[in-house]
């Protein structure tokens, strides 16, 4: 208590100098803009893996089994055998292939998928981005097949809700021998809804019952499986490992090979971010260094006088350990507000300074969103203030130290 109260005593004392109190406002400054920048950007980062797992891993499966022949032709036993697995939440059939879409000359390529709407929800959690129920993919008329267009592939088409538009399929018809032939298939799609995810899925993403797409594909069973899994960073062993009975020839991808990049690019980017701000921190903590070091030469009589009147010199080192780490948490403290405040408000902030200078910091057409975000977590806090506090703590021991070897006969006689 008495080394907190001399260290408060001196710091708040009258500087001689005014570099004294610039390396003083430096150091503050320093570590200030350290942590906020650290505490914005951790949160930006979170941001960013919560829109990815709540929109992307949303509607994509965590894994997809795909036959190497036209479908699966026993497609309960297949079903029964990944479910054996504890790891395996969930399993959907699923029919899928590549189509172009013609309304008036205007073509889009596009994914089609054929879909049980009430297995592929217990699979990817997509209804909250539809403007319609899955179940509205069950509303076939004779002639025309219901379909859910992505957002961006409809706007390109100039497709509304209840339109009609021509699906063709190259590789439909096949042979007794599984090969396509010549001539595409075609049929015509309903619009009943849009789905907007964001990126390039709305682009290139449909859906149809998965009756619709057998009746088209003109075969009896599912293409591909999609597959919920406990732990989405350890997919691939969890699939492989319940696959090893698996009935039939296939091929395994999971999300990891699709959009693993990207999480692993977000990864990175924290990494990167902590390293640089830390170097920030650590620059920032060199000042105060060289702050303490002054107080020292400035204090070095009453440091005489203390230890003259008895105080140890461990005393010594925990006060002037004690104006170190004051500095350092006038710094964190003043980060910590700043950057809470940044990082909660981040979103609508730069969403405002778009709209002044009518930029779009994130493109929505190769992105997965449109906007930046940010989600500040408790635990970032107070890991970056602790890391501060910490640097703040390890650059007041080399001053605090140096005060403490000061020889109180020479101070004193003026040597």
């Amino acid at each position: 208590m008495l080394a907190f109260t001399l260290g408060l005593r001196f710091y708040r004392s009258k500087r001689y100098g005014a570099l004294a109190r610039f390396m003083s406002f430096a150091s503050i400054t320093g570590i200030a803009v350290g942590v906020f920048a650290l505490i914005v950007g951790l949160s930006a980062m979170n941001g960013f893996e919560y829109e990815l797992k709540n929109r992307v891993l949303s509607v994509i499966p965590a894994a997809e089994i795909t036959s190497n022949s036209p479908y699966f032709v026993n497609e309960k036993e297949c079903i029964d055998s990944l479910l054996s697995s504890s790891d395996i939440l969930a399993v959907a059939p699923v029919v899928r292939t590549e189509a172009v879409l013609n309304n008036g000359g205007n073509f889009a390529p596009i994914a089609l998928l054929g879909v049980d709407p009430k297995k592929e929800a217990k699979v990817i959690d997509i209804e909250r981005f539809l403007s319609v129920k899955l179940d509205a993919l069950n509303t076939d008329s004779e002639n025309e097949y219901s379909v859910i267009l992505g957002e961006e592939c409809a706007r390109r088409l100039n497709l509304l809700a209840g339109d009609s538009v021509k699906v063709i399929l190259s590789n439909a018809l096949k042979d007794n021998n599984g090969n396509p032939l010549s001539r595409p298939a075609d049929a015509v799609l309903k619009v009943v809804g849009t789905l907007k995810i964001g990126g390039e899925l709305d682009a290139s993403f449909a859906l149809i019952s998965i009756d619709s797409a057998k009746s088209i594909l003109d075969i009896k069973g599912p293409n591909s499986f999609h597959i919920k899994v406990k732990d989405m960073l350890n997919v691939r062993d969890e699939v492989l490992k319940a696959a090893v009975n698996f009935p039939q020839s296939a091929q395994l991808q999971t999300w990891m090979t699709t959009q693993g990049k990207l999480y692993h690019d977000i990864q990175m980017i924290r990494s990167i971010m902590n390293l640089v701000m830390l170097l920030v921190m650590a620059v920032a903590s060199f000042n105060i260094v060289s702050n303490l070091i002054m107080a020292v030469s400035e204090k070095s009589r009453e440091i005489a006088v203390l230890l003259t009147a008895g105080a140890t010199r461990g005393l010594i080192i925990r006060t002037f350990t004690v104006m170190g780490v004051i500095s350092g948490a006038c710094g964190t403290f003043i980060g910590v507000i700043v950057g809470c405040i940044l990082s909660l408000t981040l979103t609508p902030v730069l969403s405002f300074i778009e709209s002044i200078f009518n930029i779009k910091l994130l493109n929505p057409k190769i992105y997965f969103i449109d906007f930046i975000p940010s989600q500040l977590l408790i635990s970032d806090v107070i890991m970056v203030a602790c890391c501060a506090l910490c640097m703040s703590f390890i650059a007041s021991l080399y001053p605090a130290v140096k005060a403490s070897k000061i020889k109180p006969a020479q101070e004193l006689c003026g040597n």
